[in-house]
């Protein structure tokens, strides 16, 4: 199995496990990117939601209405599956280490600690922008497979996106959402 087609098969599974009770209260789907233990060489997928629920218990502890709907630091931060995870999910951790030699991009750690940026710097913003794309890929096939809207109830935005926002998080959303769904969220990130 490719490292797409697990990323594939755990965000079907991960969205087909939605409580049917919590789902219609989803309004947003969470793509965290993240690395774990801050090694570029191991970047994770979390999947995860929010509902409208927390939105509005959150209203008391934001600055305002939009911040608490968007801004993750306010969201569930549940996780329904962690993608690439060494523990969780060491399948997943196996085929992203072949995923990304056979993208000719693995490399060892320098034993000159001196060099390490500049010999790894570049890799790892390849690594960290071939995941990135992966990753809006995937929310584009969930969308156009129907997989979002059988699991949610309807149509929800995908937010891409790591625990900061910066206008590449607007970009990566709307890369991985047909056009305008995400809009509320971009918005609020370039305007916020």
């Amino acid at each position: 199995m490719t490292f797409d087609d697990h990323l594939q098969h755990l965000a079907e599974r991960a969205l087909a496990s939605l409580p049917a009770a919590e789902a219609g209260d989803i309004y947003a789907l969470s793509f965290l990117i993240d690395n774990e233990d801050d090694d570029p060489r191991q970047p994770t997928l979390t999947i995860g939601h929010n509902t409208e629920t927390q939105a509005r218990r959150s209203i008391q502890d934001a600055s305002d209405q939009a911040e608490a709907r968007w801004n993750y630091a306010f969201w569930l931060q549940n996780e329904l599956t962690v993608a690439g995870d060494l523990t969780s999910d060491p399948a997943g951790a196996a085929a992203r280490q072949k995923w990304i030699s056979d993208l000719g991009l693995w490399y060892a750690e320098p034993a000159d600690l001196a060099d390490r940026d500049s010999l790894i710097g570049p890799l790892a913003a390849q690594i960290e922008a071939a995941f990135t794309h992966t990753c809006c890929r995937l929310a584009r096939t969930l969308h156009t497979t129907g997989v979002i809207e059988r699991s949610v109830g309807r149509t929800v935005p995908v937010i891409i996106h790591e625990l900061e926002y910066y206008e590449a998080s607007a970009r990566q959303t709307e890369a991985g959402n047909p056009p305008g769904l995400a809009e509320e969220f971009t918005s609020w990130v370039r305007n916020g």
